[in-house]
């Protein structure tokens, strides 16, 4: 054996259940490296630890006097000090967190992928309130995995050497996990004391678990040339890879040629969709019932549906208590039978055609934050997965079919027969084959990524059957040439890790040398593909949307002591690391320096696309940037800075409104060179302002944004230079309006603690009515604020409504402070329904003599979202349907209102206040 380590651990870190399996690799006589399961001891009731073959994926947060101490105890250490460590995982964090859902984490895994969220924010359990300390997504992960670490310590006494953060871990995650969210899964390990880990996809595990059962006659069961499905469906996930079996130098070899896209789609929607269907039947919707009963619900649902569906039921009875005096009175109960949950599970999720007739979640507005997928037919994801990697089938075995010949099953939401057999009828239909292709068994679907993951761990020390697998997908870095400063950006990429290579090896570019611009802020394009073949390390391929546009690497590289900008010529090297991620280096070619660039992880900036159809010429680009230095370095007298504007869509011959976004942040750039111009007039400063804001707006958008908002940060507690003018004093707010979005959480609530007071004020206030308008509209515009001042903010607000004539612009405030739907925020920001209801009330019984504006702020108030934390209540919701219907004829907004939908361009720049740059599009679709 390579490894000098005791033990090769597994561990399956799901949705649903974590499982552990292990591999004794020390020598003994007459042993063999057999895999077994690590049995997981846990609170299994109050006070009672137990070893269950699974963790369940739920971490309790218990309240002050919940639960007795005693009955939490561990057996091994913890910080009572830590309120963190005060949580505890597994069966009884699921069983009693059943009855107090505000205090149960679950999904975290969903969580992880979740764009509308910063993943690393204390947002879980989803909906609780401030008397529950909450935890992160990530946090969350790092929790089960700890559990696991001292689980397994204690089981291992006093032998140090052998505990787990000192043995081989494979830690395992869906195939489709792109870098970032690996990133996350190994900031969660590490966070654990895991230390370094290697990851290995869930799918690839799977299989390697059959090849446990099957290392010496797997020839019996698979044929040279015949392609394997492996179809994975979890609680939270469904995954797809295909695997062929190849002739290679004369000897069959396993090889991955194809891994699926993410799908936040699994066992958790079923059970969604069946309690949505018994809710409508008790007349009852999810949000109506509250969090509590829903969870409630969609536990026992869980149970009822894998009873029936597994042939140990035919029916199961729901029981939802009431609360208060009427508990008797206000108890639901219902019946699900055989015919009810086959009949969702089956026609929702398994369509035969690999299309159901609803698209749309059944629950319609049951989604709780969580970004599910809207269609939810798997086979449907199925069928075009497989129909996608035609070229790849192709390739690997030298046939157009891409109908696999065996269907490997896993995943715990197919452990029912009647499932599995519905994906390989689903197959047989659609490919209008004779026979269905067969299933491959596999071993006990709960445990089998965890027993396949320490196979894995045992080929990588030299046993066991390998299968070729490697990168699930290609990586590129954007490549252009920007020397003349016209912030353009060509549309082509270099590929830097080809699909399928394998981990540990490291790749050079020698035929390709790049420049990179030292001492200054650079952005690097980074993209990905899981479906390109024939893409080599080194090709140059055009950006389509065949790529997946990652984050961009925003960084300085630094370079000598004096800080002088200089282009480096460069080579670029990438590493594809034992522990499954991306590594990528600039070497210098004149020099021994080497930077290392890392990943930018997701925070709270939702996805932004950039699509530019304009690009100017360089010399007109160039000639633009001239304009602006003269016009600001001009002597008195001779100043263009009044037609500033319009002389620069002179030489470009193009309105402003169509000036792309990189131009837009070249002329930024260029106005941030000449800050201290504006200290030459009041005309120059107001001048400076305006159209700074406007070329930089709205904060974000390109790679180097943060840099720039963050360097004009520096300006604000100066504040403007001419700051008597009331001029200045106007284009000082409506630039960090205009900027708002690329201001971080901390700067906006500056912002808010600096100003906060004056915009409602007591007396006769100092500033004009003009300028309080437009503080209202910075402030209005600033969504990371907490909802605490966000509350502070609209009452103040609907206050000054009542004692004078409300402008257009204080409704539009009062729409951004209070929208159901963030443009660009962290959606565990939004204000509470109950809030808005009271807001709404008091709005409604004030009269209005221009419903135009007021009927925009209210669509914005009340929109639909999907997520019933966030749903303001039926009854309020009809109140101001009825109202809008009233007003006048506002179609758009009565379905704002009605309709889970995605905003239009149009709609998106009203919401911020003005047109976004051409090109610039933010990403809202709706978390269904």
């Amino acid at each position: 054996m390579i490894s000098d380590r005791r033990y090769v651990v597994g561990i399956d870190l799901g949705t649903t259940n974590n499982s552990v399996a292990c591999v004794d690799l020390a020598p003994g006589e007459n042993k063999t490296c057999k895999i077994k399961t690590f049995p997981i001891h846990q609170l299994v009731g109050p006070g009672e630890f137990a070893p269950l073959s699974v963790l369940p994926s739920f971490l309790y947060i218990p309240g002050e006097y919940d639960i007795a101490k005693q009955d939490m105890a561990a057996p091994w250490t913890v910080d009572q000090r830590s309120r963190d460590d005060r949580n505890f995982a597994g069966a009884f964090a699921r069983d009693h967190g059943a009855a107090v859902p505000l205090r149960l984490v679950s999904s975290a895994k969903s969580w992880l992928c979740n764009k509308d969220v910063d993943t690393r924010a204390r947002i879980l359990p989803w909906g609780a309130g401030e008397d529950v300390f909450k935890v992160s997504p990530v946090h969350a992960s790092a929790a089960y995995l700890k559990h696991i670490r001292k689980a397994w310590n204690v089981s291992m006494g006093d032998e140090e050497e052998n505990y787990l953060e000192k043995q081989m871990v494979i830690l395992t995650v869906p195939a489709s996990f792109d870098e970032v969210a690996r990133d996350l899964t190994l900031q969660a390990a590490r966070s654990a004391g895991l230390g370094d880990v290697i990851l290995l996809e869930e799918p690839l595990a799977a299989f390697y678990s059959w090849l446990i059962e099957h290392e010496k006659n797997w020839p019996d069961h698979v044929a040279a040339n015949q392609l394997i499905l492996v179809c994975d469906v979890g609680g939270g996930t469904t995954d797809f890879t295909l695997i062929a079996l190849r002739e290679v130098d004369g000897s069959p070899r396993f090889e991955r040629i194809a891994v699926g896209d993410h799908l936040i789609l699994g066992g958790d929607n079923m059970d969604l969709s069946i309690a949505g269907s018994v809710a409508r039947k008790l007349g009852k919707t999810p949000k109506a019932m509250g969090r509590n009963d829903w969870k409630a619900l969609c536990h026992q649902c869980r149970q009822i549906k894998e009873h029936v569906l597994e042939g140990s039921a035919d029916s199961g009875r729901i029981t939802i208590m009431g609360a208060g005096s009427g508990l008797i009175a206000g108890t639901m109960t219902a019946r699900i039978d055989r015919s009810m949950v086959e009949s969702i599970v089956l026609d929702r999720f398994f369509p035969l055609s690999g299309t159901c007739a609803q698209t749309e979640l059944p629950t319609g507005d049951a989604s709780w934050g969580l970004p599910y997928e809207a269609d939810t037919a798997i086979t449907g994801h199925l069928i075009r997965f497989l129909d996608r990697h035609r070229e790849d089938v192709r390739a690997a075995i030298g046939r157009d079919r891409t109908a696999p010949d065996l269907i490997l099953f896993n995943g715990g939401a197919l452990k029912a027969p009647i499932l599995r057999s519905r994906i390989q009828q689903a197959v047989k239909h659609h490919f209008s084959l004779d026979t269905a292709p067969r299933s491959l068994d596999n071993r006990e679907m709960d445990l089998a990524v965890s027993l396949g993951a320490a196979y894995y761990g045992t080929v990588k020390s030299g046993a066991g059957v390998r299968v070729g697998s490697g990168s699930p997908r290609s990586y590129y870095v954007g490549v252009g040439d920007d020397a003349n400063g016209s912030g353009e950006r060509s549309r082509q990429a270099v590929c830097l890790v080809e699909r399928g290579l394998e981990e540990g090896s490291s790749i050079a570019l020698p035929d390709r040398p790049l420049k990179v611009l030292a001492n200054q802020p650079v952005s690097i394009d980074l993209f990905s593909s899981s479906y390109r073949s024939g893409d080599r390390s080194g090709d140059l391929v055009e950006v389509d949307d065949t790529l997946t546009a990652l984050p961009a690497l925003n960084t300085v590289i630094q370079f000598g002591s004096k800080g002088i900008r200089t282009e480096i010529p460069v080579n670029l090297e990438a590493s594809y690391t034992e522990v499954g991620t991306l590594e990528i280096w600039c070497q210098s070619l004149n020099s021994p320096h080497r930077w290392q660039l890392r990943f930018q992880l997701r925070g709270d900036k939702k996805p932004i696309e950039v699509t530019e159809h304009n690009v100017f010429e360089a010399s007109l680009v160039q000639s633009a940037r001239e304009t602006i230095r003269e016009a600001f370095t001009s002597p008195p007298g001779q100043t263009r800075l009044p037609r500033l504007m319009s002389d620069i869509a002179g030489v470009l011959d193009r309105p402003r409104e169509k000036w792309p976004l990189s131009l837009l942040r070249t002329l930024a750039d260029t106005l941030l060179e000449h800050e201290s111009a504006r200290k030459k007039s009041i005309e120059a400063e107001s001048r400076w302002m305006n159209l700074l804001g406007f070329c930089l707006r709205p904060g974000i958008g390109e790679g180097l944004d943060p840099h720039r908002v963050k360097t004009l940060w520096k300006q604000y507690k100066k504040g403007p230079v001419h700051a008597t003018a009331p001029q200045v004093r106007l284009e000082w707010w409506i630039l960090w309006r205009r900027l708002a979005a690329g201001l971080t959480a901390g700067q906006q609530r500056q912002v808010y603690q600096d100003i906060g007071s004056f915009l409602v004020p007591k007396k006769k206030s100092r500033f004009s009515r003009q300028e309080l308008t437009e503080m209202w509209m910075a402030m209005a515009n600033m969504e990371r604020l907490l909802v605490k001042d966000k509350i502070v903010l609209g009452r103040q607000l609907i206050q000054a409504f009542h004692t004078r004539k409300p402008q257009p612009q204080l409704q539009w405030a009062l729409s951004r402070i209070g929208s159901r739907d963030p443009l660009y925020g962290s959606i565990d920001r939004v204000i509470p329904p109950s809030e808005i209801g009271r807001w709404v009330e008091k709005l409604l019984s004030m009269s209005w003599k221009n419903p135009k504006p007021t009927v925009e702020m209210l669509s914005q108030l009340c929109r639909k979202t999907g997520d019933p934390l966030r749903e303001i209540d039926d009854e309020t919701r009809d109140r101001v349907v009825g109202w809008i219907a009233s007003a006048g004829d506002f179609p758009e907004a009565l379905a704002r209102i009605k309709t889970q939908s995605i905003r239009e361009q149009q709609e998106k720049n009203t919401v911020f206040g003005e047109s976004l740059p051409a090109g610039l599009v933010l990403d809202n679709s709706p978390s269904v």
